[in-house]
Protein backbone atom coordinates (compact mmCIF):
# COMPACT_ATOMS: atom_id res chain seq x y z
CA UNK A 1 0.00 0.00 0.00
CA UNK A 2 2.87 2.83 0.86
CA UNK A 3 4.49 1.42 -2.27
CA UNK A 4 1.49 2.31 -4.25
CA UNK A 5 1.29 5.55 -2.83
CA UNK A 6 4.66 6.63 -3.30
CA UNK A 7 4.62 5.71 -6.93
CA UNK A 8 1.38 7.54 -7.25
CA UNK A 9 2.72 9.92 -5.73
CA UNK A 10 6.41 9.86 -7.78
CA UNK A 11 4.12 10.00 -10.94
CA UNK A 12 2.05 13.13 -9.59
CA UNK A 13 5.43 14.60 -9.16
CA UNK A 14 6.75 14.07 -12.88
CA UNK A 15 3.78 15.40 -14.27
CA UNK A 16 4.05 18.52 -12.43
CA UNK A 17 8.31 19.45 -12.85
CA UNK A 18 9.75 20.68 -15.56
CA UNK A 19 12.97 20.17 -17.57
CA UNK A 20 14.83 21.86 -14.20
CA UNK A 21 13.29 19.18 -11.43
CA UNK A 22 11.12 22.00 -10.06
CA UNK A 23 7.53 22.93 -10.59
CA UNK A 24 6.60 23.24 -14.62
CA UNK A 25 6.36 27.31 -14.70
CA UNK A 26 3.14 26.93 -16.74
CA UNK A 27 1.63 25.94 -13.57
CA UNK A 28 2.68 29.37 -11.90
CA UNK A 29 1.00 30.85 -15.22
CA UNK A 30 -2.65 28.68 -14.48
CA UNK A 31 -1.86 30.34 -10.25
CA UNK A 32 -1.28 33.50 -11.26
CA UNK A 33 -4.34 33.27 -13.93
CA UNK A 34 -6.87 33.37 -10.30
CA UNK A 35 -7.23 36.91 -9.48
CA UNK A 36 -6.88 37.85 -13.00
CA UNK A 37 -9.98 35.44 -13.45
CA UNK A 38 -12.01 35.90 -9.79
CA UNK A 39 -11.65 39.78 -9.56
CA UNK A 40 -12.30 40.68 -13.43
CA UNK A 41 -13.67 38.15 -15.23
CA UNK A 42 -16.33 36.52 -12.78
CA UNK A 43 -16.50 40.22 -10.36
CA UNK A 44 -18.07 41.66 -13.49
CA UNK A 45 -20.14 38.88 -14.76
CA UNK A 46 -21.91 38.52 -11.02
CA UNK A 47 -22.18 42.11 -10.09
CA UNK A 48 -24.22 42.81 -13.37
CA UNK A 49 -26.10 39.93 -13.05
CA UNK A 50 -26.91 40.74 -9.02
CA UNK A 51 -28.15 44.44 -9.92
CA UNK A 52 -30.02 43.61 -12.44
CA UNK A 53 -33.23 43.42 -10.30
CA UNK A 54 -32.45 46.79 -8.58
CA UNK A 55 -31.40 48.65 -11.38
CA UNK A 56 -34.79 47.92 -13.09
CA UNK A 57 -36.74 48.90 -10.32
CA UNK A 58 -34.64 52.13 -9.96
CA UNK A 59 -34.19 53.53 -13.10
CA UNK A 60 -37.60 51.97 -14.52
CA UNK A 61 -36.55 49.98 -17.23
CA UNK A 62 -38.75 47.23 -19.02
CA UNK A 63 -36.38 43.80 -19.30
CA UNK A 64 -35.47 44.53 -22.76
CA UNK A 65 -33.78 47.85 -21.63
CA UNK A 66 -32.09 46.06 -18.53
CA UNK A 67 -30.36 43.85 -20.69
CA UNK A 68 -28.32 46.73 -22.94
CA UNK A 69 -25.52 46.75 -20.20
CA UNK A 70 -25.28 43.30 -21.08
CA UNK A 71 -25.64 43.69 -25.02
CA UNK A 72 -23.20 46.64 -24.63
CA UNK A 73 -20.71 44.65 -22.62
CA UNK A 74 -20.77 41.86 -25.16
CA UNK A 75 -20.61 44.14 -28.61
CA UNK A 76 -17.67 45.72 -26.96
CA UNK A 77 -16.05 42.30 -25.31
CA UNK A 78 -15.88 40.92 -28.99
CA UNK A 79 -14.54 43.68 -30.78
CA UNK A 80 -11.68 44.05 -28.03
CA UNK A 81 -11.52 39.83 -28.27
CA UNK A 82 -10.74 40.35 -31.59
CA UNK A 83 -7.95 42.90 -31.49
CA UNK A 84 -7.18 41.59 -28.60
CA UNK A 85 -6.32 38.43 -30.35
CA UNK A 86 -3.50 40.11 -32.78
CA UNK A 87 -2.09 42.02 -30.09
CA UNK A 88 -1.32 39.12 -27.89
CA UNK A 89 0.89 37.74 -30.64
CA UNK A 90 2.51 40.68 -31.51
CA UNK A 91 2.80 42.42 -27.67
CA UNK A 92 2.36 39.27 -25.36
CA UNK A 93 -0.49 38.41 -22.87
CA UNK A 94 0.92 40.65 -19.93
CA UNK A 95 -0.13 43.44 -22.00
CA UNK A 96 -3.67 42.34 -22.79
CA UNK A 97 -4.03 41.97 -19.18
CA UNK A 98 -2.93 45.04 -17.96
CA UNK A 99 -5.74 46.36 -20.27
CA UNK A 100 -8.40 44.05 -18.91
CA UNK A 101 -7.30 44.98 -15.59
CA UNK A 102 -7.57 48.97 -15.59
CA UNK A 103 -10.18 49.50 -18.23
CA UNK A 104 -12.46 46.91 -16.07
CA UNK A 105 -11.67 48.81 -12.46
CA UNK A 106 -12.04 51.83 -14.06
CA UNK A 107 -15.94 51.12 -15.03
CA UNK A 108 -16.65 49.07 -12.11
CA UNK A 109 -15.72 52.77 -10.45
CA UNK A 110 -18.02 54.25 -12.88
CA UNK A 111 -20.92 52.73 -11.38
CA UNK A 112 -20.97 54.57 -8.38
CA UNK A 113 -22.54 57.69 -10.85
CA UNK A 114 -24.98 55.78 -12.66
CA UNK A 115 -28.25 57.92 -12.03
CA UNK A 116 -29.78 57.50 -15.23
CA UNK A 117 -30.99 55.10 -18.16
CA UNK A 118 -27.65 55.87 -20.98
CA UNK A 119 -25.02 55.91 -18.23
CA UNK A 120 -26.50 52.56 -16.93
CA UNK A 121 -26.17 51.53 -20.76
CA UNK A 122 -22.71 53.49 -21.53
CA UNK A 123 -21.06 51.10 -17.96
CA UNK A 124 -21.33 48.05 -20.38
CA UNK A 125 -18.75 49.52 -22.59
CA UNK A 126 -15.82 49.23 -20.09
CA UNK A 127 -17.43 45.85 -18.66
CA UNK A 128 -16.77 44.24 -22.35
CA UNK A 129 -13.19 44.13 -21.36
CA UNK A 130 -13.68 42.02 -18.49
CA UNK A 131 -15.23 38.93 -20.46
CA UNK A 132 -14.21 37.63 -23.73
CA UNK A 133 -10.23 39.79 -24.14
CA UNK A 134 -9.81 38.13 -20.63
CA UNK A 135 -10.67 34.90 -21.31
CA UNK A 136 -8.94 34.99 -24.57
CA UNK A 137 -5.50 36.19 -23.01
CA UNK A 138 -5.24 33.54 -19.95
CA UNK A 139 -6.32 30.66 -22.24
CA UNK A 140 -3.77 31.80 -24.47
CA UNK A 141 -1.45 31.71 -22.14
CA UNK A 142 -2.63 28.39 -21.70
CA UNK A 143 -2.73 26.79 -24.90
CA UNK A 144 1.12 28.46 -24.99
CA UNK A 145 2.45 26.51 -21.86
CA UNK A 146 0.64 23.49 -22.22
CA UNK A 147 0.32 20.69 -25.13
CA UNK A 148 0.01 17.75 -23.81
CA UNK A 149 -2.31 18.32 -20.59
CA UNK A 150 -4.10 20.94 -21.93
CA UNK A 151 -7.50 20.14 -20.94
CA UNK A 152 -6.88 19.79 -17.59
CA UNK A 153 -4.52 22.97 -17.46
CA UNK A 154 -7.29 25.30 -18.62
CA UNK A 155 -9.99 23.06 -16.33
CA UNK A 156 -7.95 23.48 -13.29
CA UNK A 157 -7.52 27.33 -14.35
CA UNK A 158 -11.26 27.83 -15.24
CA UNK A 159 -12.08 26.79 -11.65
CA UNK A 160 -11.42 30.07 -10.81
CA UNK A 161 -14.15 31.18 -12.05
CA UNK A 162 -15.95 28.80 -9.62
CA UNK A 163 -13.77 29.66 -6.74
CA UNK A 164 -14.57 33.27 -7.01
CA UNK A 165 -18.58 32.35 -7.54
CA UNK A 166 -18.42 30.66 -4.39
CA UNK A 167 -17.10 32.82 -2.78
CA UNK A 168 -18.74 36.60 -4.15
CA UNK A 169 -22.04 35.78 -4.63
CA UNK A 170 -22.88 36.19 -0.68
CA UNK A 171 -20.48 39.36 -0.67
CA UNK A 172 -22.13 41.18 -3.50
CA UNK A 173 -25.90 40.60 -2.22
CA UNK A 174 -25.21 42.22 1.16
CA UNK A 175 -23.00 45.17 -0.51
CA UNK A 176 -25.82 45.55 -2.60
CA UNK A 177 -28.76 45.51 -0.12
CA UNK A 178 -26.20 47.46 2.33
CA UNK A 179 -24.80 50.02 0.72
CA UNK A 180 -26.98 49.96 -2.86
CA UNK A 181 -26.30 48.93 -6.29
CA UNK A 182 -24.15 51.70 -7.21
CA UNK A 183 -21.76 51.88 -4.55
CA UNK A 184 -21.48 47.86 -4.47
CA UNK A 185 -20.35 48.12 -8.16
CA UNK A 186 -17.47 50.85 -6.98
CA UNK A 187 -16.53 48.85 -3.45
CA UNK A 188 -16.20 45.46 -6.43
CA UNK A 189 -13.20 47.03 -8.11
CA UNK A 190 -11.00 46.74 -5.05
CA UNK A 191 -9.62 43.45 -5.74
CA UNK A 192 -8.54 44.12 -8.94
CA UNK A 193 -6.25 47.02 -7.99
CA UNK A 194 -5.09 45.41 -4.61
CA UNK A 195 -4.38 41.85 -6.04
CA UNK A 196 -4.76 41.65 -10.11
CA UNK A 197 -2.07 44.44 -11.05
CA UNK A 198 0.75 43.05 -8.49
CA UNK A 199 -0.12 39.29 -9.80
CA UNK A 200 0.06 40.16 -13.50
CA UNK A 201 3.51 42.29 -12.75
CA UNK A 202 5.22 39.66 -10.64
CA UNK A 203 4.41 36.39 -11.28
CA UNK A 204 2.98 35.50 -15.04
CA UNK A 205 5.62 34.76 -17.59
CA UNK A 206 4.74 34.76 -21.65
CA UNK A 207 7.69 33.20 -22.98
CA UNK A 208 8.50 29.38 -22.16
CA UNK A 209 12.22 28.53 -22.22
CA UNK A 210 13.06 26.11 -25.34
CA UNK A 211 13.87 23.61 -22.48
CA UNK A 212 10.47 24.09 -21.21
CA UNK A 213 8.73 24.08 -24.51
CA UNK A 214 10.68 20.34 -25.15
CA UNK A 215 9.90 19.54 -22.35
CA UNK A 216 5.58 19.75 -22.66
CA UNK A 217 5.46 19.38 -26.18
CA UNK A 218 7.61 16.72 -26.48
CA UNK A 219 8.16 15.34 -30.39
CA UNK A 220 4.84 17.16 -31.80
CA UNK A 221 7.15 20.66 -32.74
CA UNK A 222 10.86 20.46 -32.92
CA UNK A 223 13.51 22.05 -33.09
CA UNK A 224 11.38 25.06 -31.31
CA UNK A 225 12.02 28.83 -30.27
CA UNK A 226 10.07 31.34 -28.60
CA UNK A 227 9.66 34.37 -30.98
CA UNK A 228 7.66 37.96 -30.48
CA UNK A 229 5.18 37.84 -27.93
CA UNK A 230 5.77 34.69 -26.88
CA UNK A 231 4.59 32.41 -30.04
CA UNK A 232 6.01 29.29 -30.11
CA UNK A 233 8.06 28.99 -33.35
CA UNK A 234 10.00 26.27 -34.96
CA UNK A 235 11.21 25.40 -38.47
CA UNK A 236 8.89 22.88 -39.22
CA UNK A 237 6.19 25.11 -38.50
CA UNK A 238 6.81 27.95 -40.77
CA UNK A 239 7.09 24.90 -43.48
CA UNK A 240 3.81 23.20 -43.20
CA UNK A 241 2.16 25.48 -40.78
CA UNK A 242 -1.17 26.60 -42.46
CA UNK A 243 -1.11 31.20 -42.58
CA UNK A 244 -4.10 32.52 -40.50
CA UNK A 245 -6.00 33.30 -43.58
CA UNK A 246 -5.51 30.09 -44.92
CA UNK A 247 -6.83 28.84 -41.56
CA UNK A 248 -9.92 31.15 -41.84
CA UNK A 249 -10.88 29.64 -45.57
CA UNK A 250 -11.21 25.99 -43.74
CA UNK A 251 -15.06 25.24 -44.29
CA UNK A 252 -14.28 23.53 -40.86
CA UNK A 253 -13.71 26.82 -39.79
CA UNK A 254 -17.02 28.59 -41.10
CA UNK A 255 -19.09 25.74 -39.15
CA UNK A 256 -17.40 26.01 -36.05
CA UNK A 257 -17.25 30.56 -36.04
CA UNK A 258 -21.34 29.84 -36.97
CA UNK A 259 -21.32 27.53 -33.96
CA UNK A 260 -19.69 29.68 -31.48
CA UNK A 261 -22.07 32.74 -32.51
CA UNK A 262 -25.12 30.02 -31.38
CA UNK A 263 -23.55 28.79 -28.24
CA UNK A 264 -22.60 32.46 -27.30
CA UNK A 265 -26.52 33.14 -28.01
CA UNK A 266 -27.51 30.74 -25.63
CA UNK A 267 -24.63 31.15 -23.15
CA UNK A 268 -25.67 34.82 -22.33
CA UNK A 269 -29.44 35.42 -23.57
CA UNK A 270 -29.91 32.45 -20.68
CA UNK A 271 -27.50 33.85 -17.91
CA UNK A 272 -28.06 37.47 -18.10
CA UNK A 273 -32.28 36.69 -18.25
CA UNK A 274 -32.06 34.28 -15.41
CA UNK A 275 -31.78 36.20 -12.18
CA UNK A 276 -34.50 38.72 -13.40
CA UNK A 277 -36.51 36.02 -13.74
CA UNK A 278 -35.43 34.54 -10.36
CA UNK A 279 -35.82 37.64 -8.46
CA UNK A 280 -38.44 39.73 -10.37
CA UNK A 281 -40.92 36.81 -11.79
CA UNK A 282 -41.05 34.13 -9.22
CA UNK A 283 -40.38 36.29 -6.19
CA UNK A 284 -36.94 34.80 -4.66
CA UNK A 285 -34.66 37.23 -2.45
CA UNK A 286 -31.70 38.15 -4.02
CA UNK A 287 -30.01 36.52 -1.18
CA UNK A 288 -31.51 33.15 -1.76
CA UNK A 289 -30.69 33.51 -5.24
CA UNK A 290 -27.04 34.41 -4.41
CA UNK A 291 -26.74 31.75 -2.10
CA UNK A 292 -27.76 29.24 -4.95
CA UNK A 293 -25.45 30.82 -7.16
CA UNK A 294 -22.97 30.26 -4.73
CA UNK A 295 -24.15 26.18 -4.90
CA UNK A 296 -23.92 26.05 -8.79
CA UNK A 297 -20.36 27.42 -8.36
CA UNK A 298 -19.22 24.96 -6.18
CA UNK A 299 -20.40 21.80 -8.35
CA UNK A 300 -18.85 23.81 -10.82
CA UNK A 301 -15.30 23.87 -9.72
CA UNK A 302 -14.83 20.00 -9.86
CA UNK A 303 -17.05 19.39 -12.98
CA UNK A 304 -14.60 21.97 -15.01
CA UNK A 305 -11.75 19.29 -14.32
CA UNK A 306 -13.86 16.71 -15.52
CA UNK A 307 -14.78 18.28 -18.70
CA UNK A 308 -10.77 19.20 -18.78
CA UNK A 309 -10.58 15.37 -18.73
CA UNK A 310 -13.12 14.62 -21.15
CA UNK A 311 -11.99 17.18 -23.97
CA UNK A 312 -8.50 15.51 -23.65
CA UNK A 313 -9.42 11.93 -24.13
CA UNK A 314 -13.38 12.79 -26.25
CA UNK A 315 -12.00 16.00 -28.05
CA UNK A 316 -15.05 17.30 -29.88
CA UNK A 317 -17.52 14.58 -28.30
CA UNK A 318 -16.68 15.73 -25.71
CA UNK A 319 -18.34 18.94 -26.26
CA UNK A 320 -20.96 17.47 -27.97
CA UNK A 321 -21.41 15.58 -24.54
CA UNK A 322 -21.16 19.28 -22.59
CA UNK A 323 -23.62 20.85 -25.12
CA UNK A 324 -26.40 18.14 -24.49
CA UNK A 325 -26.50 18.36 -20.68
CA UNK A 326 -26.53 22.88 -21.25
CA UNK A 327 -29.40 22.22 -23.46
CA UNK A 328 -31.25 19.86 -20.52
CA UNK A 329 -30.10 22.10 -17.87
CA UNK A 330 -31.46 25.20 -19.52
CA UNK A 331 -35.01 23.29 -19.90
CA UNK A 332 -35.24 22.44 -16.21
CA UNK A 333 -35.32 26.04 -15.15
CA UNK A 334 -39.03 25.61 -16.52
CA UNK A 335 -39.77 23.64 -13.30
CA UNK A 336 -38.61 25.45 -11.00
CA UNK A 337 -41.02 25.95 -8.11
CA UNK A 338 -39.81 26.70 -5.03
CA UNK A 339 -36.28 26.48 -2.92
CA UNK A 340 -35.70 22.67 -3.59
CA UNK A 341 -36.00 22.96 -7.01
CA UNK A 342 -33.78 25.86 -7.72
CA UNK A 343 -31.41 24.28 -6.11
CA UNK A 344 -31.66 21.05 -8.03
CA UNK A 345 -31.38 23.43 -10.95
CA UNK A 346 -28.84 25.49 -9.85
CA UNK A 347 -26.54 22.54 -9.48
CA UNK A 348 -27.40 21.28 -13.02
CA UNK A 349 -26.38 24.23 -14.26
CA UNK A 350 -23.39 24.67 -12.57
CA UNK A 351 -21.78 21.18 -13.74
CA UNK A 352 -23.39 21.96 -17.47
CA UNK A 353 -22.05 25.44 -17.83
CA UNK A 354 -18.44 24.77 -16.32
CA UNK A 355 -17.73 23.21 -19.27
CA UNK A 356 -18.75 25.63 -22.03
CA UNK A 357 -15.74 28.35 -20.53
CA UNK A 358 -13.15 25.40 -21.75
CA UNK A 359 -14.32 24.92 -25.35
CA UNK A 360 -12.78 28.46 -27.51
CA UNK A 361 -9.39 26.54 -27.27
CA UNK A 362 -10.10 23.17 -27.45
CA UNK A 363 -11.44 23.91 -30.86
CA UNK A 364 -8.44 26.06 -31.89
CA UNK A 365 -5.61 23.54 -30.99
CA UNK A 366 -7.55 20.71 -31.68
CA UNK A 367 -8.52 21.65 -35.16
CA UNK A 368 -5.82 23.92 -36.54
CA UNK A 369 -3.23 23.51 -34.19
CA UNK A 370 -0.58 25.51 -31.98
CA UNK A 371 0.01 28.13 -35.43
CA UNK A 372 -1.23 31.27 -34.78
CA UNK A 373 -3.38 30.45 -31.47
CA UNK A 374 -3.72 33.99 -30.43
CA UNK A 375 -5.43 35.30 -33.61
CA UNK A 376 -7.39 32.36 -33.84
CA UNK A 377 -8.54 32.31 -30.27
CA UNK A 378 -9.33 35.70 -30.21
CA UNK A 379 -11.58 35.45 -33.84
CA UNK A 380 -13.49 32.56 -32.39
CA UNK A 381 -13.99 34.83 -29.53
CA UNK A 382 -15.14 37.64 -31.36
CA UNK A 383 -17.60 35.59 -33.01
CA UNK A 384 -18.38 34.18 -29.90
CA UNK A 385 -19.43 37.91 -28.82
CA UNK A 386 -21.93 38.35 -31.89
CA UNK A 387 -24.28 36.13 -29.71
CA UNK A 388 -23.17 36.86 -25.88
CA UNK A 389 -24.28 40.51 -27.77
CA UNK A 390 -27.75 39.42 -29.55
CA UNK A 391 -28.89 37.04 -26.94
CA UNK A 392 -29.48 39.16 -23.44
CA UNK A 393 -31.96 41.62 -25.93
CA UNK A 394 -33.25 39.04 -27.62
CA UNK A 395 -34.70 36.45 -25.16
CA UNK A 396 -35.38 39.65 -23.01
CA UNK A 397 -37.75 40.86 -26.26
CA UNK A 398 -39.64 37.34 -25.70
CA UNK A 399 -40.52 38.22 -22.42
CA UNK A 400 -42.12 41.60 -22.87
CA UNK A 401 -43.99 40.19 -25.53
CA UNK A 402 -45.05 36.98 -24.29
CA UNK A 403 -44.96 37.80 -20.44
CA UNK A 404 -43.16 34.65 -19.80
CA UNK A 405 -39.68 32.52 -20.62
CA UNK A 406 -41.25 29.36 -21.87
CA UNK A 407 -40.84 29.83 -25.42
CA UNK A 408 -37.98 31.28 -25.32
CA UNK A 409 -36.13 28.93 -23.20
CA UNK A 410 -37.02 25.99 -25.46
CA UNK A 411 -35.69 28.07 -28.18
CA UNK A 412 -32.20 27.99 -26.49
CA UNK A 413 -32.36 24.21 -25.63
CA UNK A 414 -33.14 23.48 -29.44
CA UNK A 415 -30.37 25.48 -29.91
CA UNK A 416 -28.10 24.18 -27.65
CA UNK A 417 -29.29 20.62 -28.55
CA UNK A 418 -28.50 21.83 -32.85
CA UNK A 419 -24.68 22.96 -31.57
CA UNK A 420 -24.61 19.05 -30.15
CA UNK A 421 -24.74 17.26 -33.16
CA UNK A 422 -22.98 19.94 -35.51
CA UNK A 423 -19.78 19.78 -33.53
CA UNK A 424 -20.13 15.34 -33.42
CA UNK A 425 -19.86 15.34 -36.89
CA UNK A 426 -16.91 18.05 -37.17
CA UNK A 427 -13.35 16.14 -37.19
CA UNK A 428 -10.54 18.09 -35.18
CA UNK A 429 -8.28 17.66 -37.67
CA UNK A 430 -5.16 18.51 -36.23
CA UNK A 431 -5.37 16.30 -33.17
CA UNK A 432 -6.22 13.06 -35.92
CA UNK A 433 -3.37 14.34 -37.88
CA UNK A 434 -0.68 13.97 -35.16
CA UNK A 435 -2.54 10.83 -33.71
CA UNK A 436 -1.59 9.27 -36.83
CA UNK A 437 1.40 10.43 -36.96
CA UNK A 438 2.20 9.05 -33.83
CA UNK A 439 0.23 5.54 -34.71
CA UNK A 440 3.37 4.90 -37.62
CA UNK A 441 5.49 2.33 -37.15
CA UNK A 442 8.69 4.57 -38.16
CA UNK A 443 7.54 7.23 -35.63
CA UNK A 444 6.71 4.70 -32.90
CA UNK A 445 10.61 2.95 -33.08
CA UNK A 446 12.05 6.63 -32.84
Amino acid sequence: MISKMRMVYREMRADINGPDGKIYYGWWNVLAAFPCIIFIFTTSLLMIKLIMPAAEEALGMSRVDTMWIGTIKFATSAVAAFVGGFLVDRMGVKSVLYLCAFVTGGGLIFGHFIDSVWMYRLAGVPLGFSSMPLLMATKTLVARWFNRRLGIALGVTMTASSLGGIILPMIFAHLIETYGWQDAMALSSIGIFLFVIPVIHFVIRDNPTEAEIASEFGEDYQPKSVGRGGRIEDSSQQEIGPTFSEIVRKPSFKVIGCLMVAIGFVDQGFTLNLTPFLVNDLGFTLTKVSFTITVSFLFGFSSKLFFGWLFDKTSFKGLSICYVVNALAILFALGIQGMVTLLIFQVARGFAHSGILLETPVLAKHAYGPFHLGKVIGTLSALAGVGLTLGPITIAKFFDIYGNYNMAFWLLGGIMALCAAVIYLVPPEYRLKMQREHAQPGHAAG
